[in-house]
């Protein structure tokens, strides 16, 4: 038989275990946003956009041959590096970085048919001097990979 003592300890140990568990999630909207922003360029084959968000853009017609076929959407960060890397571009000015994980779905742009789920991988550089300084993150050294 359950005392009301011994109910009302269970149910504070349950609602401490969910205020952990859910302390321990961390907020990836932002770079989610951004991501999401880079997959509508792509999308909608917006280079303007595409340039604005990208490390090293490429030049428009390779643009948009790299994304004749097909587009991602549904975009999840699944993983963020916990601490920021330095690097140095190759034109020597330097950078901090972080790696990220996600996950989204890949849609054919002929068929319109998607469905697919990718797993991605990306770096995220922002530039600690120079015109690119106030950009912001930029992505850099994107792979996908299909299940």
């Amino acid at each position: 038989m359950i005392t009301k003592k011994m109910f009302g300890v269970s149910l504070c140990m349950l609602v401490s275990f969910m205020l952990f568990s859910c302390s321990n999630q961390r907020d990836y909207s932002d770079i989610e946003n951004l991501l999401n922003r880079w997959a509508n360029s792509v999308r909608y084959l917006n280079y303007t956009e595409y340039t604005k968000l990208e490390a090293y853009p490429k030049d428009s017609n390779t643009f948009h041959v790299m994304y004749q076929n097909y587009y991602i959407t549904n975009i999840q960060v699944v993983e963020v590096d916990d601490k920021l890397h330095n690097g140095t571009d190759s034109d020597g000015k330097p950078y901090e970085f972080k790696n990220v994980k996600f996950i989204a779905t890949i849609i054919n742009r002929q068929s319109g048919k998607g469905g697919q789920v990718v797993n991605g991988d990306i770096k995220l550089i922002r530039y600690a001097t120079g015109t690119k300084k106030e950009k912001g993150w930029l992505l850099s050294n994107r792979t996908l990979i299909h299940q």
